[in-house]
């Protein structure tokens, strides 16, 4: 199993970073992509690594926000056959409220509704290809992120909590191990991780891959984060994206050596 990021916020050697994430995914003779970004940096970012986004047979979109499926229709215009994937999301704007950030943070509708034939949205877990799941079915065990308040959906002049229904978790399953990707993790790492462990018993998880939205948390609470990731013997954390720089500090001085960084460029090998 290799996994390439093609996009995440910090650049790398001779590639640019923007605030989102894409995985390129080998796994088992088979290729998939995980997110796309927020533009189309992916698919110039992709080029350069030598991964072809031609041979992608599936991309799942881990959640409905921009930073992670805004670049689908330069997706589409680079690959003619791979099916998206989705969790459905309910019938509302998804909006945020900070005035530093555009107030719609949704997908592009118009580009999910023209390219209807090629979305498949799901509502429950599925291995929807060869040792690739995609879990709905998430507890609510653990505290959700802080930063999640500021994240809303709107219906006419309705606004609510944003429920994070559209969200979903990725697991890739290998002979003997699981690797997670949890694009941010609105939902919560940990209710993340013990989503797998539900859906998947008996299977140890080798690695968890992604944002955990704790840049709004305060040092006590990433360090509760940390040692409970400890607790759950997940032998490699990769993490960026959302999950703030001082608290990726933090989870660093909690897991040591666990603990490892994403950067556009990296390249994640699990035997």
């Amino acid at each position: 199993m290799r996994i390439t990021t093609v996009v995440e916020n910090h650049p790398g050697d001779g590639l640019k970073g923007e605030h989102g994430l894409c995985f390129y995914i080998e796994h088992e003779g088979h290729v998939y992509l995980s997110d796309v970004g927020k533009t189309g940096l992916f698919v110039e970012n992709a080029r350069k690594l030598g991964v072809d986004l031609a041979k992608v047979e599936a991309l799942v979109i881990s959640h409905h926000h921009y930073d992670h499926g805004g670049g689908l229709e330069q997706f589409f215009a680079e690959n003619d056959k791979g099916t998206v994937y989705l969790r459905r999301a309910p019938e509302v704007d998804l909006v945020v409220d900070d005035p530093e950030l555009p107030r719609y943070v949704g997908l592009d509708k118009a580009v999910l509704a023209e390219f209807t034939d090629r979305i498949r949205y799901i509502d429950r877990n599925r291995e929807i290809a060869p040792g690739l799941h995609l879990l709905t079915e998430i507890p609510s065990l653990y505290s959700k992120p802080s930063g999640d308040l500021r994240l809303k959906m709107q219906r006419g002049e309705e606004v609510l909590p944003d429920t994070f229904e559209h969200e979903l978790v990725t697991v890739l399953e290998g002979q003997e191990e699981l690797v997670v990707l949890t694009g941010c993790a609105h939902n919560g790492v940990l209710n993340m991780v013990e989503a797998v462990r539900q859906a998947l018993p008996g299977k140890p998880i080798r690695a968890v891959i992604g944002g955990f939205h704790l840049n709004a948390e305060t040092q006590p609470t990433v360090i509760g984060v940390g040692k409970t990731l400890l607790e759950m013997d997940i032998p490699a954390v990769y993490t960026g994206h959302c999950t703030g720089e001082m608290q990726t500090d933090i989870l660093a001085a909690v897991l040591g050596e666990r603990l490892h960084r994403l950067h556009t460029g990296l390249v994640m090998d699990f035997s």
